[in-house]
């Protein structure tokens, strides 16, 4: 609950007969009751704030013996809107209802504040005028009295909003398979490793673009093969397979190699495809037959097709195509790609 506080003080005097109330209407007029020769009294004038509902408005004002002799003062508020107020000051810093009479001496000076509380019904236009009767008590007896009125009007309010925060659910957004057929040469796919990869043609189809992993450069007895690899890789989203089927991803691949590796390990030449880091297809050359060091041009083992099962689909993949060299800088091999397609099937 948020408290306005507002200090009135004493602007002047006018000459009233005893009990004559006096309302203070505006910041520069003085409620002021006097007699010449009589006990007199002044009040600051009333003021004029805009509030909201459920908050507590304060008013200060000041009252100052204006008079020859001394007097006591007794206190009464009432909100038109009968919403509750109390009184505060040095003798009640905590608030009482009560306006007890309290002694005022010649020319001395007090404070009394009103504590307005506007309730949370409060509707916006709603205007309460607070009535502040303050009266002087000489001899034991009322002599007169003196009132200030303060105006507190209720804002319109803006609507209110609740935010509700949701737990934040990070997810890598995967685009379609992209130039899967090299039409645009290597573009939407990641090159690296020190064998290198390029866009390329068909040897038997000069019309045909294909993506060339390796590098045919590389002499065979000469142990200038680079001992690595090369990959072209790409991540992209794998649509969800219809009821009963999987999503499999096909591609076709031509190997060409000095090298022979009859048991398709780790140790010597492969062409390896990793989907997600593991290792789902491997070739290479096998047959001895295709095999005489390098007395003769690396053997071409034609084109081929790759079919790797992806599963229900509906989620993103690494995609990575990759050949690898390996024990010595000797045998080349290198492998065309294309024709890289998703489709569903049993």
């Amino acid at each position: 609950m948020r408290t306005i506080k507002r200090v009135l003080l004493v602007c002047g005097m006018s000459a009233l007969a005893l009990f004559l109330v006096l309302v203070a209407l505006s910041r520069g007029n003085l409620a002021t009751a006097q007699s010449p020769g009589l006990p007199t009294i002044a009040v600051s004038p009333g003021y004029s704030v805009d509030v909201d509902p459920d908050t507590v408005v304060e008013y200060v004002h000041t009252i100052s013996n204006t008079g020859d002799v001394d007097v006591f003062v007794g206190f009464q508020a009432v909100a038109s809107e009968g919403w509750p107020v109390d009184f505060f000051n040095a003798a009640y810093p905590e608030g009482t209802t009560v306006g007890l009479p309290l002694p005022l001496r010649v020319s001395e000076t007090m404070t009394m504040g009103i504590r307005l509380t506007v309730p949370i019904t409060a509707s916006p236009g709603v205007v309460n005028t607070t009535t502040l009767t303050v009266t002087l008590i000489y001899e034991g007896e009322p002599y007169m009295a003196v009132a200030a009125k303060d105006i507190a009007v209720v804002r319109e309010q803006k609507p209110q909003f609740t935010y509700i925060y949701l737990p934040l659910i990070m997810r890598t957004y995967a685009p379609p398979l992209t130039n899967s057929d090299f039409s645009d040469g290597l573009a939407g796919w990641a090159v690296s490793g020190v064998l290198g990869a390029s866009a390329a043609r068909d040897p038997s189809n000069a019309d045909n673009p294909v993506a060339l992993i390796g590098d045919p450069d590389y002499v065979c007895d000469d142990g200038d093969v680079p001992i690595g690899y090369g990959r072209i890789r790409q991540y992209f989203f794998v649509p969800s397979a219809p009821a009963g089927q999987s999503m499999h991803l096909l591609f076709r691949y031509r190997i060409f190699t000095n090298d022979l590796n009859r048991a398709l390990t780790d140790v010597y030449d492969t062409f390896d495809v990793f989907v997600d880091g593991a290792l789902k297809f491997r070739d290479a050359n096998q047959n001895p037959a295709y095999f005489n060091y390098c007395e003769v041009p690396l053997y071409d083992l034609g084109w081929q097709t790759a079919d790797i099962d992806l599963g229900p689909g509906g989620t993103g993949v690494n995609l990575s195509l990759e050949v690898h060299n390996r024990y010595d800088n000797w045998y080349n091999t290198y492998v065309l790609i294309d024709d890289v397609r998703l489709v569903a099937g049993e």
